[in-house]
C-alpha cells in the first residue's frame, strides 16, 4: 500500500484502539545529501556555511547545545558528531565515519507522496540538552516488510 493510499483510509481507522496517532501522519518526499569531510577544520566550516539555528554538538570531552545561531558551541578538541537545523528549516547531521573523517547529512524535505512522515519527540539527557528534542520521522512502503522507518532528522528543542 502506498503512502496517499494510506492517507485515504487512516480516517477509517482511528476507532481502533493505539491507533490514535495515525491523524499525524503526512505524505512528503525527502531529499538526502552526505557530503564526506576529511578533516575536522573542513566539518566546522561545513558548519559555519549551514548556518545553524539551534542544535547539539557532541566534542570529545563534552556534549553542548545552543538555540540561536550567534551561539553554536565551539571547543578545543575535535567535533564528533552532532545534528542541527537552520531556518530554512532544513536539517545537517554529522556523525564519523569510522576511518578518520566524517559524513555530513544535509536533509531537505519538500512536498511529495514518496514518504510518510511524523513529528516524535525524545526526552534530553538531564544537563547535556534541553527537555525535549523533537524529530521528523521517515517512513516507507516496502513490500517484503510493509512500513517501515527509513531516516529521521532533527528539527529543533521546540515544536515548530
Amino acid at each position: 500500500m502506498q503512502p496517499i493510499d494510506l492517507l485515504n483510509i487512516i480516517p477509517k481507522l482511528q476507532h481502533i484502539k493505539g491507533l490514535k496517532n495515525l491523524s499525524q501522519l503526512k505524505s512528503c518526499s525527502l531529499h538526502l545529501e552526505p557530503k564526506h569531510c576529511s578533516a575536522p577544520q573542513k566539518v566546522l566550516e561545513e558548519l559555519d556555511i549551514f548556518l545553524p539555528e539551534q542544535g547539539w554538538l557532541c566534542f570529545q570531552n563534552k556534549v553542548k547545545y545552543f538555540r540561536k545561531k550567534d551561539k553554536i558551541p565551539t571547543d578545543s578538541t575535535i567535533l564528533l558528531y552532532g545534528e542541527v537545523v537552520n531556518s530554512d528549516g532544513k536539517s545537517l547531521h554529522i556523525r564519523e565515519d569510522g576511518q578518520g573523517g566524517w559524513i555530513l547529512t544535509y536533509f531537505t524535505e519538500t512536498k511529495g507522496k514518496e514518504y510518510l512522515v511524523e513529528n516524535q519527540s525524545f526526552l534530553g539527557e538531564n544537563k547535556l540538552a534541553p527537555k525535549q528534542l523533537y524529530y521528523r520521522v521517515y517512513w516507507q512502503y516496502d513490500n517484503k516488510q510493509g512500513y517501515r522507518q527509513v531516516a529521521a532528522r532533527f528539527t529543533g528543542f521546540e515544536v515548530k
